[in-house]
């Protein structure tokens, strides 16, 4: 199987939006966002796909060029949410420990 591209470093993407905007709370106000979901979203697969997006635009590259790994050759995001399995008992499980009167 082929290899992806690399795509850009974390701090390539963050120096390029400094570059643009001077800082990261600046480029987060203008688009009306927080300054720690625009960190999320560069560090953190899967954070937001939307968020991903606005920083390509303004960056003038798509997401796929950025964080290859992340999404599909097609331009879909690869989903990293796990299968989870519960881990809490359910109520009738709980019944079963218990000592019969």
């Amino acid at each position: 199987m082929a290899r992806k591209p690399g795509g850009l470093h974390p701090e390539d993407i963050k120096s390029r939006i400094r570059k643009k905007f001077g800082s990261m709370a600046e480029f987060a106000r203008r688009n009306r966002r927080k300054p720690n979901t625009i960190s999320n979203a560069i560090r953190m697969p899967g954070y937001s796909t939307r968020i991903e997006r606005m920083i390509a635009e303004e960056l003038g590259m798509t997401p796929q060029s950025i964080w290859p790994d992340r999404y599909h050759m097609d331009g879909t995001s690869v989903s990293f949410r796990d299968d989870t399995i519960p881990t809490r008992l359910t109520g009738g499980a709980h019944r079963q420990n218990e000592v019969a009167a």
